[in-house]
């Protein structure tokens, strides 16, 4: 090693040592301070409204499958509006999250989607629950989206 790589290298260290040190003494000398608390997702009742409605509808689908596998036609509206509902609110809880600018369209057509399978739900809701449920959801989560309207 020549004289000027060693010297390169000593500056480097004393740099190093330098910049380390004064780390420490300022971490020593600023008090810690508590993590900061998550913002608050002013779309907190948006986001819940999809997200049990979304649940909801995966139950009803559940016994729309179950009745459609014995054959009973009755719940094939039900199925194919809950089929269509499910990935709206799941797109509309996802963009409430991330405060897109494209969640107002999207929960337009997820209100119109909730409304239309609260109507087919309603016809079975007397007899199942997880229709019951499903309808009771939707008009929830309608609701909530209509508001961004």
């Amino acid at each position: 090693m020549n004289r000027r790589a060693m010297m390169t290298a000593v500056g480097g260290v004393a740099a190093l040592s330098a910049a380390s040190a004064l780390g420490q003494a300022a971490a020593k000398a600023a008090p810690s301070a508590a993590p900061a608390a998550p913002a608050a997702n002013v779309n907190r009742a948006l986001i819940d409204a999809a997200e049990h409605c979304a649940q909801t509808g995966r139950d009803c689908l559940d016994l729309c499958v179950r009745t459609l596998a014995k054959g009973d036609q009755m719940m094939a509206e039900c199925s194919g509006t809950v089929r269509q509902m499910l990935p709206l609110c799941a797109a509309v809880a996802e963009l409430a999250r991330l405060k897109s600018p494209l969640l107002k369209a999207v929960a337009a057509a997820c209100a119109k989607a909730c409304r239309e399978c609260e109507a087919s739900c309603q016809k079975h809701a007397a007899h199942h629950a997880e229709c019951k449920a499903c309808q009771d959801s939707c008009k929830l989560c309608a609701a909530e989206c209509e508001k961004l309207a």
